[in-house]
């Protein structure tokens, strides 16, 4: 055995395993997603009891947001509107509450669209809700940042700063962690995502009060620079939002693991599909649209293939829960197909 020639082998396993940790977690990812819709289209698939308790802290989260904004207002009031970082949360908290609203809108006008006015329905009304919503918080939050420069060059009005505007903002930081610590311990997806917002505002409100007790105690320049932040942040937290949506209305493309579920239910179908010519998968909003060309036997006859292929397959697809809308059409060679 020679002295040193292990070591390069030890390393050279270590980076391979960094490596592929990646790759065995989004293995894993798309397994769960074969077992689920496996379970789906088998009709076993059995939904967590999440939906209540979801249910119930969403609601909380709403009330706390209206509460919360009422009472950023008398802070707003008690300063006389001098203090651009408490407006900047008082902004932030219309942002919650306006996409809340927003969201909530645009749900409902999809499940209550008219089938007759719209033959496929009104999904991408949560998108453009997002998109509007995006950008008129983005053009509020730059008007906040610009008087904040404009502060910080004039310093035309001093921040008068009361100890009931500080203790308004101290409350809504301890409400706003409870509710963070609440939705961390329900541990569902629905919970996590408003965890993140939680997370999100008690970081502004913090930035918030503490630009607002360094302008009354030590420079009226704080104020404004923490206004300045919390806007830019709102801006590039929905700048972001605004930008993921685009693509996705643009007929972006799905994503690898759920092309990969797609193509599992296509080949996996029965012997009758001999091979799979073309699968286009994507976005016509939040879920996606599914074009499949498959290829048959030149002898089965139309109704075996109406019967046993196109119909069964066009349900399986429709019953993943990210396909919108599919489309099979079985052929008996390859011959092409045009997208």
């Amino acid at each position: 055995m020679g002295n040193g020639e292990k070591i390069p082998l030890i390393k050279k396993e270590k980076k391979r395993s960094r490596k592929s940790r990646k790759y065995y977690e989004e293995l894993e990812e798309l397994e769960r997603g074969y077992a689920e819709d496996e379970a789906t289209i088998a009709g076993q698939l059995v939904e967590e009891d999440e939906t209540a308790s979801d249910n119930v802290l969403s609601k909380i989260v709403f009330a706390a947001n209206i509460i919360l904004l009422i009472a950023k207002m008398a802070a707003t009031y008690f300063t006389s509107g001098t203090s651009l970082s408490i407006i900047s949360t008082l902004l932030d908290s219309v942002v919650d509450i306006t996409s809340s609203i927003g969201i909530w809108y645009a749900s409902h006008a999809i499940i209550h669209a008219d089938k007759f006015l719209y033959p496929r329905g009104r999904e991408n009304l949560e998108l453009i809700a997002f998109i509007f919503i995006g950008v008129i918080m983005g053009m509020a939050n730059l008007y906040i940042m610009l008087q904040s420069v404009n502060r910080i060059l004039t310093l035309e009005v001093v921040p008068d700063i009361t100890m009931t505007a500080l203790a308004i903002l101290l409350g809504t930081i301890v409400v706003k962690g409870g509710l963070l610590i609440a939705c961390l311990r329900l541990k569902t997806p629905a919970s996590r995502v408003l965890a993140i917002d939680q997370r999100n505002d008690v970081l502004t409100n913090i930035v918030g009060m503490g630009g607002a007790i360094l302008s009354k105690y030590w420079t009226a320049y704080a104020d404004p620079v923490a206004a300045c932040l919390i806007a830019g942040y709102i801006v590039y937290s929905w700048a972001g939002v605004v930008v993921e949506q685009l693509p996705i209305l643009s007929g972006k493309q799905c994503t690898k693991n759920e092309y990969s579920r797609i193509a599992r239910v296509l080949i996996t179908h029965g012997e009758r599909v001999k091979m799979v010519e073309t699968l286009l998968v994507y976005h016509t909003g939040l879920k996606v649209r599914v074009e499949a060309h498959v290829v048959l036997d030149p002898d089965t006859p139309s109704k075996i293939v109406h019967n046993e292929v196109e119909e069964p397959l066009k349900r399986k697809l429709e019953m993943l829960p990210f396909v919108e809308r599919a489309f099979v059409h079985p052929d008996y060679e390859c011959d092409g197909y045009e997208k």
